[in-house]
């Protein structure tokens, strides 16, 4: 699903822009995200997980194409520090969640994050 995802969803920038298209995939995974946490069953998680990560997998190489094209390595570099911290931190915060709650308040906390995210890049990137 990411490999699709990035491949297929990255083709449409040309056509709608390349700022609309993050907004539109960083959208569609929120969606999907907060959906995880109304599935029931192994096959609705995980069909609504693969279109989450579907949408998810096309942002970071959209992303990188903003600061690649400016030769920018700084800011390169800063992102790929901060998917490494989010992968080694992400899994204790979300074992940390769960000790006190469940999977529906861990699935609608990184749909906020992400929202939180999405805003942040749209007053970023307001002038496209």
């Amino acid at each position: 699903a990411a490999a699709f995802g990035s491949f297929t969803l990255t083709r449409f920038t040309r056509k709608v822009g390349l700022v609309r298209l993050i907004m539109f995939l960083l959208v569609m995974s929120v969606i999907f995200q907060a959906l995880l946490s109304l599935t029931s069953g192994v096959f609705a998680f995980t069909f609504v997980r693969m279109l989450q990560t579907g949408f998810a997998a096309a942002v970071i190489p959209l992303v990188f194409s903003i600061f690649a094209s400016q030769k920018r390595g700084a800011v390169i570099g800063f992102i790929n520090s901060s998917r490494f911290g989010g992968s080694a931190v992400g899994p204790m915060l979300a074992a940390s969640v769960l000790a006190v709650s469940n999977l529906q308040t861990l699935f609608l906390a990184i749909s906020g994050l992400t929202v939180l995210a999405l805003i942040g890049f749209r007053l970023i990137f307001r002038s496209d």
